[in-house]
């Protein structure tokens, strides 16, 4: 199985797949691994994602992007003691 990353100029599929996120308000960048798309977003996109509606949304985009799975992967930095997801 050959993995790919995207870096520089993005694929098609990432573009449309960051542009459907940001219909519903999800920003971010999109990384390629195979039919995995990594969405690398802030503690914003990743408490957006926490409401099952637009999670369910994302998958769709995802899937009509042509990929097969999406996975969310947080930027490092905000030490907010509120953020979604704990980075400890």
């Amino acid at each position: 199985m050959s993995v790919t990353r995207s870096q520089g100029k993005r694929t098609p599929q990432e573009e449309a797949l960051v542009a459907a996120l940001a219909t519903v308000g999800v920003a971010g960048r999109v990384e390629t691994r195979g039919n995995l798309a990594v969405l690398v977003t802030g503690n914003a996109g990743a408490a957006l994602l926490a409401d099952p509606e637009v999670r369910r949304r994302a998958l769709a985009a995802a899937r009509e992007a042509g990929f097969t799975h999406l996975a969310v992967e947080l930027m490092p930095g905000d030490p907010r003691p509120d953020a979604p997801v704990s980075r400890d």
